[in-house]
């Protein structure tokens, strides 16, 4: 072969290991969960570039190797080969004594070889000289690349270049592998707390909803029959009892209905909903929230709203908590609730003259126990539970605000809920 016809040679060498080094990349970047697409093309690119007889991928769990990937000239050596694993490191093969010194092994000539252990397998196979490159993470072996050719002696040194990258390509999908699994296994237990967290929210909800209602229904009865007998402070201080109480139901109200929302025990009965009905009732349930002759209260629909299938509990349960909010937080203006025809489906908007939110609040508001305004009564939880419920049914609610100006809250829905949507 002339010096013409070696450079050739050696190009289309350069440009095979390229191409495989590229490969294997590819690999890489698509299998998250699993190594084993990665070691079968690292086994089968090592054994087609180094002309060899035999090339493995080698695990090491801290006590014993286990082989992870095999690619063979002669298929007939497998059986020797797989035989001969797991095993625990020592001088048996090249790839134990590279795990064992952390360092490539080379064995020039393994009928030579006074401890090279599995003697059959290369006559078998046909291969003389074995090479093998560690997996090295943190400085601790996880295993081995090894490749057997028939010719006994060295490996070209460009070889061993290519097998050393192939093995850092290796301890990449190995680490990526293993992050995928920490990862899976962390949002489990993450699953689970949750489940367990809305689980005990739900059941302790119920279970202070109980004893909670008997002293509201006391403390009404005791006030309703017996105001003119007891003294202003004792009414007044009846009065307070009855409202905190009031004020703790409808927190553990809110909370289990977060409960039931975030453990999935939340149903959707969808139903044909007549839109403008159903938000004349909201305006009419909220007036009394009101502050009379200083905040107006007004409904601006199309002239004949859209209806909509969709659950019409938790569409008024929606419209009552934007409406309940805008109330809260306008003490002069107007509220004014809206209903288009939208692009989506239907747009409902709840928009006010309040005291707006801040920037810095406007992304957090959706959160549960944040309160925009500071706290002005409330749960803390309205616009979570609103905005949860809203991507049940397949719409979302968005916000937009100026300090000083008021806020305006849009909830679009569909105009047909589909059960994929939730």
């Amino acid at each position: 072969m002339n010096a013409r016809q070696q450079a050739g040679r050696e190009l289309a060498d350069a440009l095979a290991q390229q191409r495989a080094t590229s490969e294997i990349l590819r690999l890489i970047s698509q299998s998250h969960a699993s190594a084993q697409p990665v070691f079968d093309t690292i086994a089968d690119s090592a054994l087609r570039l180094c002309g060899a007889a035999a090339a493995n991928v080698i695990t090491f769990d801290g006590e014993r190797l286990h082989l992870a990937a095999m690619a063979l000239a002669n298929p007939q050596v497998e059986g020797p080969i797989r035989a001969a694993f797991p095993r625990p490191p020592d001088r048996g093969t090249a790839a134990s004594r590279a795990v064992l010194t952390r360092a490539i092994a080379a064995i020039p000539d393994v009928l030579e070889d006074p401890d090279y252990a599995i003697g059959a397998a290369a006559s078998a196979g046909g291969f003389r000289s074995n090479l093998a490159i560690p997996l090295m993470r943190d400085g601790r072996p996880i295993g081995a690349i090894a490749v057997g050719r028939a010719q006994p002696g060295p490996f070209p040194a460009n070889q061993v270049a290519l097998l050393e990258t192939f093995a850092d390509q290796a301890v990449i999908a190995i680490e990526n592998a293993r992050l995928f699994r920490e990862i899976e296994d962390k949002s489990r237990q993450l699953e689970m707390a949750s489940a367990h967290k809305s689980a005990f929210l739900a059941n302790m909800s119920h279970e202070l909803r109980t004893p909670l209602n008997a002293i509201i229904g006391f403390a009404r009865i005791v006030l309703r029959s017996s105001r003119e007998r007891l003294e202003p402070r004792q009414a007044e201080n009846l009065e307070k009892i009855l409202a905190s109480g009031r004020h703790l139901l409808a927190l553990i109200n809110a909370v289990l209905d977060l409960a039931k929302v975030e453990s999935g025990r939340i149903e959707i009965n969808p139903g044909e909903v007549g839109l403008a009905a159903l938000l004349e009732q909201c305006l009419r349930t909220v007036e009394p929230l009101i502050e009379a002759g200083a905040v107006e209260l007004v409904g601006e629909f199309d002239a004949a709203p859209p209806s909509i299938w969709a659950d019409e509990e938790k569409l008024r349960q929606i419209v009552l908590n934007l409406l309940s909010n805008a109330a809260k937080f306008t003490v002069r203006g107007t509220i004014a609730l809206r209903a288009r025809a939208a692009a989506c489906g239907v747009e409902i908007s709840v928009a006010d003259t309040g005291a707006g939110i801040a920037p810095d609040k406007l992304a957090l508001i959706f959160e549960e126990f944040e309160q925009a305004g500071g706290a002005r009564g409330g749960t803390g939880l309205g616009l979570a539970i609103s905005r949860r419920l809203a991507r049940l049914m397949g719409g979302d609610i968005h916000a937009e605000s100026t300090p000083g100006a008021g806020s305006t809250f849009a909830l679009a829905l569909p105009l047909r809920y589909e059960a994929a949507s939730a």
